[in-house]
């Protein structure tokens, strides 16, 4: 396949890396030191102390450049999409399949609503990865699984189910999935958990789960965000929020949201399209969010980087 990746961090990297040594076209977008090291050494991805290293086919910093693709990968932060997506459409064609991996779930709306509903599809990305150094990627723990399907949350169209096949023979693990949309939801409903806590009180997974406080804020999180869901339709299980809890309970100590990574760094957070986006589609349903809410406020100075505070 001709795949173009917007966006070379964690997600983009790891899925380069994986798909590029499996004979497909993969074409890159990325800026900077790290688009200067790929240019010059090719990516590198770190995994269980292993090392890959690739070299895409293009590499820039400009869409224009990339051949016509058949599947366009949005890997870039919540906050940079609706840019990326007026930056390339212009180079899609008619039969390009769009594919986001955000921590949010509106990503596919925006998608759907710029280059059509047959066209777009639904990620689901479980990985702790991130940039350790231009132009290198590394993948941290044993969790990688990428979920994907159409608008209605299914795997059977063909578009979809060549994808799968494609990520699958590329050895990236790929699940099969009653309905996508609802595993959208329930990885949303403990990221808008981890993602407040660990950047609202700039901690990791193990001081939550030793603050009895702390930790009733993160359950309230979750029952937000699985509110909201039901509001909005989602056939969520009856017991998401006891799932997701036990889930988080068996999370490394050590880890942390990239909105409190992002938030140590410098660098812009994906607040708007997560605790924000739970605050805004509750006050939109009639749906309490205290939580999601004070955690919006309190990071909003912060949303566009130390620059923007």
């Amino acid at each position: 396949m001709k795949i173009t990746i917007l966006g070379v961090g964690g997600i983009g990297g790891f899925l380069a890396a994986k798909l590029a040594p499996a004979g497909h076209s993969v074409s890159l977008l990325a800026r900077g030191a790290h688009l200067d090291a790929i240019r010059s050494t090719g990516l590198r991805l770190i995994e269980d102390g292993r090392e890959t290293v690739v070299r895409p086919e293009a590499i820039s910093d400009r869409i224009a450049e990339f051949p016509r693709a058949e599947l366009m990968i949005f890997a870039v932060k919540g906050q940079d999409l609706p840019g990326m997506i007026d930056a390339a459409r212009p180079h899609m064609g008619p039969e390009t399949l769009v594919l986001p991996f955000q921590n949010g779930v509106d990503a596919p709306d925006l998608l759907a609503a710029a280059c059509g509903e047959g066209n777009t599809l639904i990620g689901v990305a479980r990985i702790f990865s991130n940039i350790t150094a231009p132009g290198e990627v590394t993948q941290y723990g044993d969790m990688s699984s990428f979920t994907l399907g159409d608008r209605s949350g299914g795997q059977s169209s063909p578009g979809v189910s060549r994808i799968i096949a494609a990520f699958r023979a590329a050895g990236i693990a790929t699940p099969d999935c009653d309905d996508v949309t609802v595993d959208l939801w329930m990885k949303f409903l403990l990221f808008n958990a981890v993602s407040g806590a660990t950047a609202g009180a700039r901690c990791r997974f193990r001081d939550i789960r030793g603050n009895p406080d702390l930790l009733d804020f993160f359950h309230g999180l979750v029952a937000e965000a699985e509110a909201v869901g039901r509001a909005r339709g989602v056939s969520l299980p009856e017991d998401a929020v006891e799932r997701t809890m036990s889930l988080f309970a068996r999370l490394p100590d050590e880890a942390r949201s990239s909105t409190a990574h992002d938030l140590e760094q410098g660098k812009p957070l994906e607040v708007d399209r997560i605790c924000g986006a739970v605050a805004r589609m509750g006050r939109e349903l009639g749906v309490e969010t205290p939580n999601s809410a004070a955690v919006a406020a309190l990071l909003a100075p912060w949303k566009n980087g130390a620059a923007g505070a």
